[in-house]
């Protein structure tokens, strides 16, 4: 996997994924730099935020249902879109425990990626549970989304470049934002909540494989459907 964009701290803990507690406790955050604040993107006053996660020198869900993660390995903070971004080294994965608060009959994921490459055969990881929402960017810039049906639409994504995309269904229709723009929309069936799975941000479940190579930013899960100025306004679209 690239270096992608900026330096890295150093490695996160290894965790036991199957306990709460680190092996190598406390959690290794890295603050910003003085003097900037990180953006206002968790509002935990929203009751349908499921999670929020800024990434600002910490992998800690900023909504207020506050998840931790269960296991961490090999990430880093480095300049993103807004603030600071999460980095993936080769062994990286950062995941959490089920909850039910990830399940819900309409959901939104938006997030702002940016790959140092594409993936040539396979797929890297944004975030993915078995049977909950998830996304995935696959050979030749071309977004999985799956909150409700399994689609692939072609998304222009390229390497070097901050994209938002925004995935969401209201258990009947699944729509696909990329950079604020509607590309997609498809017959959806219930939004997929099956299972007591963790979710993995960055790397498949329950491998820990296909590791997204470059940079996550901004990644909040919503148990509603954005409206698309509230997907626009995320893009940081001017007019929305």
């Amino acid at each position: 996997m690239g270096a992608g964009p900026g330096v890295g701290a150093g490695p996160g803990a290894d965790t036991d994924p199957d306990t709460d507690e680190p092996e190598q406790p406390p959690l290794p955050t890295q603050p910003p730099p003085p003097g900037e604040d990180p953006p206002a993107l968790c509002d935990a006053a929203d009751a349908s935020l499921i999670a929020c996660f800024p990434f600002e020198g910490s992998p800690d869900d900023g909504s207020a249902n506050g998840f931790k993660p269960v296991r961490w390995r090999d990430l880093s903070y480095v300049p993103g879109k807004d603030g600071q971004a999460l980095q993936l080294g080769r062994r990286g994965d950062l995941r959490f425990r089920h909850d039910d608060a990830w399940t819900a009959p309409a959901m939104t994921i938006d997030v702002w990626i940016n790959p140092a490459s594409l993936p040539e055969s396979s797929r890297y990881a944004v975030i993915d549970s078995g049977g909950k929402p998830s996304i995935f960017l696959m050979p030749g810039g071309v977004v999985r989304c799956t909150v409700g049906v399994e689609r692939n639409v072609p998304a222009f994504v390229v390497p070097g470049k901050w994209t938002h995309i925004a995935c969401l269904s209201d258990g009947q229709t699944q729509i696909l934002y990329v950079n604020g723009v509607e590309v997609d929309r498809s017959p959806s069936g219930p939004v997929l909540a099956e299972g007591e799975q963790p979710i993995h941000i960055g790397s498949d479940e329950p491998s820990g494989g296909n590791e997204f190579d470059g940079l996550i930013d901004s990644l909040r899960v919503f148990g509603r459907t954005l409206t698309p100025r509230e997907v626009c306004a995320a893009a940081g679209n001017d007019g929305c």
